[in-house]
């Protein structure tokens, strides 16, 4: 008969609480005096080669998809840095002189799409010649002067400033050649003495120049900051062609000499 001395319960019962322990611990604790086998290290296996790229023709190329032989000439190129062999690094300039030349021969039908059809380009538009661009520059002005001065009657400036802004000093010195050159009346008005004709057309900082339409509620501003003269006028001629109708947010830099060119997005050409 085993006799069960006290010594020999206090271990059982250690034991028995070490093992209960064990298992609600989270996470359990493992490893070998856990009698756990360690897991084995899988083994490193060889990378695989890359599939082999294939060798396309000329031809092929020439009619090939522009995503897909965009998509071979960086496999090309890869490879050829991959292994710079003789044979990849040729390859790898075969592909890149086809593309040059595909490229090549876009550009030579461009130009001559552009001359069979000239209403296709901005040329008339938009000349690079010296006589071309002060003709152009002409057209504009002449163009501008006539708005303004239709519009006189139409319209009022309003010149927001303040007597504490360095920059509407600025302004100031200019504003006298605006009304010498456009014709047109400026009214000076303090930002700070006339602040609730400021807010109710947006005016937050100085200086400001603001077109609105006599006898109605329409506005639109024309400069902020300090603006030059030539500046001011080729505002304002946009903002009074956009308050009467005769323009388009997405035409908004057309003049009417323009209309049915290259730069009216109004206007698509037939083939």
């Amino acid at each position: 008969m085993i006799r069960l001395t006290p010594l020999f319960l206090i271990g059982v019962m250690i034991c028995l609480y070490t093992a209960d322990a064990a298992a609600y611990q989270d996470p359990p604790e493992r490893g070998y005096w856990w009698y756990e086998t360690p897991p084995k290290q899988q083994e490193k296996t060889e990378e695989e080669p890359p599939p082999e790229i294939p060798d396309y023709t000329p031809q092929q190329m020439m009619t090939m998809d522009p995503d897909m032989l965009k998509e071979y000439a960086e496999q090309v190129t890869k490879e050829a840095i991959r292994v710079p062999s003789e044979e990849n690094v040729k390859r790898h300039y075969l592909v890149q002189d086809l593309i040059r030349r595909k490229a090549r021969a876009f550009t030579n039908v461009s130009e001559m799409v552009w001359q069979k059809y000239p209403e296709m380009t901005t040329a008339k538009d938009n000349p690079i010649t010296a006589p071309g661009r002060n003709a152009l520059t002409r057209a504009q002005v002449e163009e501008r002067r006539q708005e303004l001065a239709h519009a006189r009657k139409e319209f009022a400036l309003l010149y927001f400033r303040s007597d504490t802004c360095k920059f509407c000093r600025a302004q100031d010195q200019i504003i006298p050649h605006v009304v010498s050159r456009l014709g047109w009346q400026v009214k000076p008005i303090r930002i700070e003495t006339d602040t609730t004709l400021a807010n109710k057309l947006g005016v937050e900082t100085v200086p400001t120049l603001i077109l609105i339409s006599k006898g109605s509620q329409e506005f639109f501003p024309v400069t902020t900051g300090v603006a030059s003269v030539t500046e001011i006028e080729s505002h304002l001629f946009r903002a009074i062609r956009l308050l009467r109708g005769e323009t388009t947010p997405d035409n908004f830099n057309l003049y009417d000499f323009q209309k049915g060119g290259g730069y009216d997005v109004e206007t698509q050409h037939g083939g």
